[in-house]
Order: structure tokens, then sequence, then C-alpha cells
């Protein structure tokens, strides 16, 4: 059957068909709905090992979302039954023949491609629904806040591999539960249950697989919900309270407030609660 003898209603339906294939063959989804985005790593044959093609379409997205002032929270998920089971090991394997110099420059920029989601300034969750091991663990933990679903399994399985930790694992475990226990994770390079996670402090929570995506968009519609600019200084200052001192941070929060003060929301958001409604906020 040739196109001109298809009818409209069956045209329609090719078109949608073609347009489902093409956003299937896609390495991540990426969609757009009231104020959140959801990237979706969309490799599940290979339980979305992360690659360099993967990797270039997730600096595409990143630019268009930092390009979008109406995007107000990013989600992270993975298709299938895992978020990200990390590098991909054809990649992997593909360095052994290279020189250490060219490996170091390579993995710097692959590393920067995916972490530039610190760099957002808006909130990235992530939504941990299965398998997240390696540089997937990494860039899960890369997000400001994480939510698993309780049958999830996660480690820096790096040495068992024979790697050092990549994707900047040292730095943020280090960082998000301290040297003595992140010294373990990385040791060990066990992989462990989301409730164990949530133990050690890497997680916000644990909850069931059938409810892990209702449950992160009710998370991410009340933060898309709250004024845009504070919640953007927000995550800059808890970036900041990182490194700085508690004097250091007063002059950024009195800054932050008074930047605030100067919007046309802090007006809106006094309103509302003087008028009992909820306030409908523009981020200006």
């Amino acid at each position: 059957m040739d196109m001109v003898s298809l009818s409209n209603h069956e045209l329609e339906k090719f078109e949608t068909l073609s347009e489902d294939s093409t956003s299937m063959n896609e390495p991540i989804l990426f969609q757009v709905e009231k104020n959140i985005a959801t990237l979706t790593f969309n490799r599940p044959e290979t339980l979305n090992a992360m690659d360099e093609t993967m990797g270039k379409a997730f600096g595409a997205i990143l630019k268009q979302i930092k390009s979008d002032p109406q995007i107000r929270v990013v989600i992270i998920t993975g298709a299938g039954r895992a978020f990200s089971s990390g590098g991909n090991l054809e990649m992997l394997e593909s360095k052994i023949k290279k020189k250490k110099a060219t490996n170091q420059k390579e993995l710097q920029n692959f590393y920067k491609t995916f972490l530039e989601i610190r760099k957002l300034p808006i909130p990235v969750i992530a939504a941990i629904n299965g398998p997240a091991v390696g540089a997937g663990f990494c860039l899960a933990l890369a997000c400001d806040l994480r939510y698993a679903a309780t049958t999830a399994k996660l480690g820096a399985n790096f040495a068992r591999l024979g790697l050092a930790p990549g994707m900047g694992g040292t730095y943020l475990i280090t960082r998000l539960v301290g040297p003595t226990m992140a010294s373990e994770i990385l040791l060990t390079g066990n992989v462990f249950e989301a409730e164990q996670a949530l133990d050690y402090g890497l997680l916000n929570d644990a909850v069931a697989a059938e409810s892990l995506m209702d449950y992160v968009k009710s998370i991410a519609t009340k933060i898309a919900q709250n004024g845009p600019v504070p919640v953007r200084l927000i995550k800059k200052g808890i970036q900041m309270a990182m490194h700085k001192t508690l004097e250091q941070m007063f002059i950024y929060d009195s800054a932050a407030q008074a930047t605030c003060f100067a919007t046309q929301d802090i007006k809106e958001g006094i309103a509302a609660i003087r008028q009992k409604r909820t306030p409908n906020f523009v981020g200006k």
C-alpha cells in the first residue's frame, strides 16, 4: 500500500507510529510538562549503559533546558528495568588500546558532559527506577534529590572492574557520607539495596517501584509551584554552604533575600497568604 492510498485515519496512525519509532531510537527521551522536564535514559537493552552517543544527547538536552525559563525542575530516570548500569563495556574496552593522556582527556570531557547537571540553576531529581551502578550511580548522586524504588540496587563497583572511581564518584560519595563510609563503599565495590542506601544517607527516600514516578512527580510539582527565583538561589546557596563559613553565608543569604524583595513574586506570595490562596509565581 503506498502513501497516496492511505485514508486520513490510516495516515495519522502511520505518522504516529513513525514518531514513536523515531523517539524509541533516541538515546535519551525528553519531555516537558507543567514546568517539569523529564529525561529518560533510553537504552534498556544495555540497562541504559552510558556512552559518547548518550553523552552528546544529554549535553544537547541540558543546553535546551538552560535556555528555557519555563522549566523549573528536572527529573532523570531510566527506561526499562534499570536507571543506568554505568559505562558501556565496549566503550571501556576501547580505551585499553589508547594512550593515557588521550584517555584522561576523553574521560574528563565525558564526566563534564553528564555532571553539567551540577551547574543547572534549577533542581535536578533522580528517580532511580532500577540498578544504578558505577557511573550511573555517581550521576544519580550528582542530582539534588534522589528517590529510589525499593527494588533498586546501587553501588560504586569500579574496583571490581579493575578501575578507580570515575564520574566524580570519590568527591560525591565522600561529600554525602563522609570518608569512613565512602571508604567502605568504594574499596569494597559492594552493590547494595535501596534501603541500605537510604540508611547511608545517599537517598532522600525509597518507595515502592510502582509508585516511584508518581511520588517523584509530586515532589517536583511542589518545587515547581514555589517561587522560581528563591528556588534557584536555594540550590546555589546549598552548594556554596559546603565550603563557605557561616559569616560568608550571612552575606549570601542577605543578598539572596534582597534579590527576592525586588521581584513581583514576593508581592504575589504575601498577597496569597493574606487571601488564603495558592500563589501564582512567574519567576520575576
